[in-house]
């Protein structure tokens, strides 16, 4: 789904779409949670999956709550609770609140095709929130989704928020508790404060270039800001995948989103870059850029790309820029690395079983 950026008073980071129209002509699934089937169904667009909140929810045994004539609802379970702002497009999960990024879809219950509820979100949030695996099964016409067993450790989000006559500043980072060995813990929650620590800097230092004086109307219709803010894309075997998102704007009709992502061990600390999980004769790199390659082709056919790249996309590097997802390996290039801005952040997901033997065998449990 192409990407755009949405300027707002509050917040001016907000990569894809804010939803789309639900086109009852798009291909439904059946879906399978655990193992059994429910009277519900999915539905495919394109690359995406979106899945019936309130079915998927009640099946796994959350409470749902729709409140303010059905423009929010809370999914909700002992130590773990969600509440979604359709009106705002606003998600909050526990004391993390963020913004949705195409994740909602609305449409009119469909009795008819065993739909129960006219809400669907895609399928990350049910990933990043739920600790779902969710898959497709195209022989079998369905999708699958999967409980996961997450890493015994809490995640508390730490909010800072700032503002001067010249610029705002937002910073919500991940900071983990709970962990066995507290230097362990101590070293990854230094690694993640700095980099908001360092947004937060680099706003500030655009601010300072702005002469005492300046009537910032006449340069923006908004003040400077600074958004930082993070998803949590997997946490299971013993790893921790973080993605981060740096929103600088500076003034013009649009900032720009830097994505950065980290990959921890967490029993030593250590952080995995890309050729750090293969196997060291795997030639990951010519096998992932074909899958790329092959990808952006089909999105451009789709029409979900315009039809040329900034620069001939050839490969990608040995350390290039992913995160783990509960599917597969995900790559990722910045705004104006190959596409144009209105594309934002492409990411192309690698499943784990496609990449099989090239994983190192102590990271064999991604795909078996």
């Amino acid at each position: 789904m192409l990407k755009s950026v949405i300027v707002g008073t509050l917040v001016m980071f907000i990569l894809s779409t804010n939803g789309f129209n639900f086109d009852k002509t798009v291909n439904r699934s059946e879906i399978e949670i655990d193992g059994k089937k429910i009277q519900a169904h999915a539905s495919i667009e394109e690359e995406n999956v979106y899945l019936p909140l309130e079915a998927v929810c009640k099946a796994l045994g959350y409470n749902v709550e729709w409140y303010q004539n059905n423009e929010g609802v809370s999914v909700s379970k002992p130590g773990k609770k969600i509440v979604i702002d359709l009106k705002n497009q606003k998600i909050t999960a526990n004391d993390h609140e963020y913004y949705m990024t195409g994740e909602y879809a609305d449409n009119v219950s469909d009795k008819n095709a065993n739909i129960e509820d006219g809400t669907y979100m895609r399928d990350d949030f049910f990933s990043d929130n739920l600790g779902l695996k969710i898959s497709i099964d195209e022989k079998n016409a369905k999708v699958n989704v999967e409980s996961i067993k997450e890493n015994p450790i809490f995640i508390r989000t730490v909010k800072e928020i700032t503002e001067t006559d010249k610029i705002k500043i937002t910073l919500q980072y991940p900071q983990i508790e709970r962990l066995n060995d507290k230097n362990v813990e101590d070293k990854i929650n230094s690694i993640l404060r700095g980099a908001a620590e360092a947004a937060r800097d680099e706003g500030q230092k655009n601010a300072d270039f702005i002469d005492e004086g300046t009537d910032l109307s006449a340069i923006s219709p908004n003040k400077y800001e600074t958004y930082f803010d993070y998803r949590l894309k997997y946490n299971q075997n013993g790893l921790l995948s973080l993605v981060l998102f740096n929103y600088q704007y500076t003034g013009g009709a649009h900032g720009i989103t830097v994505q950065s992502s980290y990959t921890f061990d967490l029993k030593t600390g250590e952080e995995y870059k890309l050729k750090d999980l293969m196997q060291a004769d795997a030639d990951y790199v010519a096998f992932i850029s074909n899958i790329v390659k092959q990808k952006i082709d089909e999105r451009i056919k789709a029409g979900l790309l315009p039809d040329y790249l900034l620069a001939p996309f050839t490969a990608i590097k040995d350390d290039q820029d992913y995160y783990l997802s509960n599917n597969g390996v995900v790559v990722y290039f910045q705004q104006y690395e190959y596409f144009p801005y209105a594309a934002g952040i492409q990411e192309f997901t690698v499943d784990y079983q496609e990449l099989g033997n090239m994983l190192k065998p102590e990271f064999s449990f991604l795909y078996e």
